[in-house]
């Protein structure tokens, strides 16, 4: 029987106990320093030039995909992240630094986490009132073809 743990992002992550075959097919040939099925490993730090995990059962975690937004961005010399790190992280753009090796981690872990808030879920009746929101103060093009002036209208009925 299979060990639950709690990991970042409030989702759960079974541990497979020795002896038996774990869910993923790729456990044994995988490579990434950070496996959700291995919650010692998740103790641990990850360069962005270092492997991602591959399993699509275990890919959607939201740390997963700030792996790979970061793999696409950060350079050879972004520093290294833990997975608390990659599951706080909400805007990822070019020059993105994580902790240097070099330096003590607990200074590092206080100012890196100082300067990113925590990420927020939005409530589903939040996320109405937001779409309600945008849809009513959309901008867009009136008309249809060449020649229309391009003149724009506001919102979804065209009511300035």
């Amino acid at each position: 029987m299979a060990e639950r743990f709690n990991i970042s992002g409030g989702q759960v992550s079974e541990s497979i106990p020795s002896g038996h075959r774990p869910a993923c097919t790729l456990y044994e040939t995988c490579l990434a320093p950070l496996c959700p099925l291995d919650p010692s490993s998740l103790n641990g730090i990850w360069y962005p030039d270092e492997e991602i995990c591959r399993s699509r059962s275990q890919g959607n975690r939201p740390w997963i995909r700030s792996q790979r937004r970061l793999a696409k961005v950060a350079g050879s010399r972004a520093g290294y992240f833990t997975v608390e790190m990659l599951g706080r992280l909400v805007v990822i753009r070019k020059g993105i630094a994580g902790l240097d090796p070099d330096l003590p981690e607990g200074p590092q872990l206080r100012t890196w986490f100082q300067k990113r808030p925590e990420r927020l879920d939005p409530s589903p009746g939040n996320q109405a009132a937001r779409t309600r929101h945008l849809k009513e103060y959309s901008f867009r093009k009136r008309g249809g073809g060449k020649g229309s002036g391009g003149v724009l209208k506001r919102g979804r009925n065209g009511a300035s």
